[in-house]
């Protein structure tokens, strides 16, 4: 039979160097467009044992990281005292990250970019992100993989962390259920009346009358009331209900804490 490609005027070797050519493309497509099945992170690449050193806490910048390349790991610290770690083994094709800086994990084979916060991917063509590992920092200030609970040969144990002490609750300077609605209460101590106007509103004045300086000793009918001349002053503002005196009591800042009155 006749010879197809001289019947369409091809010459011979000419077709079969095209094909070569389109083979060739076609293996390269197959060699960078996916990665291998099994990239070197996956099959268990950079992983160490637990209790393993792998550097200073404070080689690892707040905000950045540090490529461990002998553990093909990479420590992270998204914000203080905060580590993370992940494989730095790249999930595109298998190339080892070099730099972490402006919030990534950078891979320089082919761009891919990673977040130090748990590794995920920023910018491709990575597929995947980066496997995370754990990792502690022990009471030298070194990290070591592992939660801490195993620590390498001749490295201290890190030392045992007690929980804070409860602090007592401060007490205040009285209870709100101790200031009557429509009265108040005088504390001698502080110079200070705290009157409630109406349920749940608190207000607080200078317990110095304005006439010549006594203190107030009573909040009774809706009044403050001094006891040296007779001035009454209004619970709800301070302003003067009858004098002598003159000028409304200055104004205090109290606050109230749960069920707590206090200085503000």
């Amino acid at each position: 039979m006749a010879d197809d490609t001289r019947a369409r005027g091809v010459p011979r070797r000419t077709a079969v160097t095209g094909a070569v050519v389109i083979a060739g493309a076609a293996a390269g497509c197959a060699r960078y467009a996916e990665p291998s099945a099994e990239t070197p992170a996956e099959s268990g690449a950079g992983a160490v044992e637990e209790g393993t050193v792998i550097g200073a806490a404070s080689d690892v910048p707040v905000g950045g990281g540090k490529v461990f390349a002998d553990k093909k790991m990479v420590v992270t610290q998204p914000k203080k005292g905060e580590f993370k770690a992940f494989s730095s083994v790249c999930t595109h094709q298998g190339c080892a990250v070099n730099k972490v800086a402006d919030g990534t994990i950078d891979c320089p084979c082919h761009g891919s970019k990673f977040a130090i916060k748990d590794g995920s991917v920023k910018a491709g063509p990575a597929p995947k992100p980066l496997p995370a590992m754990e990792v502690s920092v022990n009471a030298d200030g070194k990290i070591t993989t592992g939660s801490g609970k195993g620590v390498a040969p001749g490295e201290k144990p890190p030392a045992e962390e007690k929980p804070p002490a409860e602090k007592p609750p401060v007490k205040g300077l009285a209870s709100t259920k101790d200031i009557p609605v429509g009265g108040g209460k005088v504390f001698e101590k502080e110079q200070l009346v705290v009157t409630q106007p109406s349920k749940g509103e608190f207000k607080g004045f200078s317990a110095i009358c304005t006439h010549q300086g006594c203190s107030v000793t009573q909040v009774k009918g809706g009044t403050i009331n001094c006891p040296c001349h007779g001035s009454k002053f209004e619970v709800t503002d301070g302003s003067v209900r009858s004098g002598p005196a003159k000028k409304p009591l200055p104004y205090r800042s109290v606050k109230v804490d749960g069920d707590q009155i206090r200085l503000a």
